[in-house]
């Protein structure tokens, strides 16, 4: 036999595919010696190898069969991607209707109820009354009677030197009336 032969002989330490680890997939083996069946799925969530390749096989030409797939966004979840899915979606559902229950009862309860005490107060006053700079919910009084008379109405000053010895309702600046009992066994 004459001649040249330019064959090339590998050794079992370089035979193989290309590693394929790194490549954001998820392994069944990490072998890429030739004759290899690898599973492969990818790592991000809802993502799914191209063109639905579920494995990779490594050749005696030292490549993938077929050729290794990138990873894309995929609606086809698993079980466990849907639960994930499913409670992720109904937590920020939850949290969105509590913001808006919590702004609906800020703006129609509490501003109504602050509304409706500032009209309580501006009701409390008479139209007539002097009003002070300050907001406060009692006016003061300018000027006080020299001397405290137990029957004495005090009239802002109108009617100076005037002692009112009360009335049937209101005998006294202390009285607290009693209710008028018109029916059950207590009448007489």
């Amino acid at each position: 036999y004459t001649g040249t032969s330019q064959t090339t002989f590998r050794t079992l330490t370089d035979a193989g595919c290309e590693s394929l680890v790194g490549k954001g997939l998820t392994l069944s083996t990490s072998d890429t010696s030739i004759g290899t069946i690898v599973d492969i799925g990818c790592d991000e969530f809802g993502h799914r190898p191209s063109g639905g390749i579920s494995q990779l096989v490594c050749l005696n030409t030292s490549k993938w069969s077929p050729s290794i797939p990138s990873c894309e966004w995929s609606w086809d979840l698993t079980t466990q991607e849907k639960i994930i899915f499913g409670t992720a979606v109904a937590a920020g559902s939850f949290i969105v209707v509590i913001a808006i229950a919590i702004c609906i009862a800020y703006f129609c309860c509490y501003k109504k109820r602050k509304e409706e005490d500032e009209k309580i107060y501006d009701s409390s006053y008479h139209e007539s009354s002097p009003r002070t700079g300050e907001e406060r919910p009692f006016p003061e009084r300018e000027s006080y009677p020299i001397t405290y008379l137990a029957y004495q109405d005090i009239n802002d000053g109108k009617y100076d030197g005037y002692i009112s010895t009360g009335t049937l309702d209101k005998p006294w600046l202390g009285y607290i009336p009693r209710p008028k009992v018109t029916e059950g066994k207590f009448y007489n």
